[in-house]
């Protein structure tokens, strides 16, 4: 990302701080390197043969841990995490956020080597050692419908229903 767009893109992350960002503390309450060790050892890369550099392992966590909390699905994580300030900020402001075929990969990798349940422990046990609770939350897109006019008899609708409830 060139220095200008980071300045801006930071800049409006500022004032959206300034409202109060809840992944903020958290970010800062959770000791986020504790997570590597238990990822990095499902990669076998550092063979001579070499391989495609790992996405950061830690916003790899982070990703997950947004989806939970937010309910995403992974195509919904990546709109997110590319639209979002004070997710962009969690993640560290990467200049590209992975994909959501790579959140699913890791996430079914992780699940595949059992490491799901020591990344989830991990965090619970640091958010009880800090006396945090994580209500869950949704983040929805919303749907604009149409709706369909009806047709129109010349007389307002829900008038017959006034004169029975007056008639009670």
């Amino acid at each position: 990302m060139n220095s200008f767009t980071s300045y801006i893109i930071r800049q409006a992350y500022e004032k959206v701080k300034g409202k109060g960002d809840r992944l903020a503390k958290i970010k800062q309450a959770v000791d986020w390197e504790a997570f590597r060790p238990i990822v990095k050892a499902m990669y076998t890369n550092d063979t001579p043969r070499g391989g495609r550099p790992n996405t950061d392992e830690v916003m790899m966590v982070k990703l997950l841990v947004l989806q939970q909390w937010y309910g995403l699905s992974d195509p919904e994580l990546e709109k997110q995490a590319l639209n979002r300030l004070d997710f962009q900020s969690f993640l560290g402001f990467p200049e590209q956020p992975p994909d959501y075929s790579t959140v699913w990969s890791f996430r079914e990798r992780l699940a595949s080597t059992g490491k799901d349940k020591l990344l989830w422990a991990e965090l619970q046990r640091q958010l009880d050692e800090a006396g945090l609770k994580v209500r869950k939350g949704v983040a929805q897109d919303a749907s604009f419908i149409t709706a369909d006019p009806g047709q129109c008899s010349g007389k307002p609708r829900g008038g017959d229903a006034l004169t029975k409830l007056k008639g009670r």
